[in-house]
């Protein structure tokens, strides 16, 4: 059984709204999923809206911008229907991974599929408590055309080391999203610097 089968296999379906919110199970991928090759399948499975994601979740994306932009982001409701996929991963499939990637970086090459993988979470020092919770975890955030995270690497060795059977991961179509904060950043500093509080009115003399 291969990666992409364990993956699917492990998925956790999720809550907090998410399941009224993905596309139908049967129909073919959306393309900016091409850019995660690793956790593929389960990733189709998980697909959703920016807005059907939990707030702790929902952080993890937003704290990629500044914070002025990620309010204004959430007042005006701009990213809502950006793609995303929130789902959990066995620590073992994840744990894989990961090595396979930090194997790679070590010995200065690319990362295979023959580059054979043991238990990384045998390996693992223990963490300090980081109080990250049990519950309600903040996801490790995917890094598109790479089996690395763009954010999350702490959160991902606490809850590997601390035993959680799970880890929470997100992908985003970062395209989308930041195609989308331009035009609020846009109307920010442009001529209607104030259009997005007023409804289109000019500010007030």
């Amino acid at each position: 059984m291969n990666l992409r089968e364990i993956a699917g296999m492990e998925r956790v379906a999720q809550s907090h709204g998410l399941d009224t919110a993905r596309q139908p199970i049967g129909r073919a991928a959306d393309p900016w999923l091409a850019r995660y090759p690793f956790y593929q399948d389960a990733l189709r499975h998980g697909e959703a809206t920016f807005r059907a994601l939990p707030d702790y979740a929902r952080t993890v994306a937003l704290k990629r911008v500044t914070i002025d932009l990620a309010e204004r982001a959430i007042a005006s409701r701009i990213l809502d229907d950006v793609h995303v996929s929130f789902i959990e991963l066995s620590t073992n499939a994840v744990s894989e991974v990961v090595q396979r990637y930090l194997g790679g970086q070590d010995s200065g090459g690319d990362v295979t599929d023959e580059r054979p993988a043991t238990s990384l979470q045998a390996q693992l020092p223990s963490f300090p408590n980081l109080n990250y919770p049990h519950v309600a975890r903040p996801p490790c955030l995917l890094r598109p055309n790479s089996n690395a995270f763009l954010d999350g690497w702490m959160r991902f060795f606490s809850y590997a080391s601390r035993g959680d059977p799970t880890i929470p991961l997100l992908a985003v179509d970062w395209r989308d999203f930041h195609d989308r904060l331009g035009t609020l950043r846009d109307c920010m500093t442009g001529p209607h610097k104030y259009a997005h509080r007023n409804f289109g009115e000019p500010p007030q003399a």
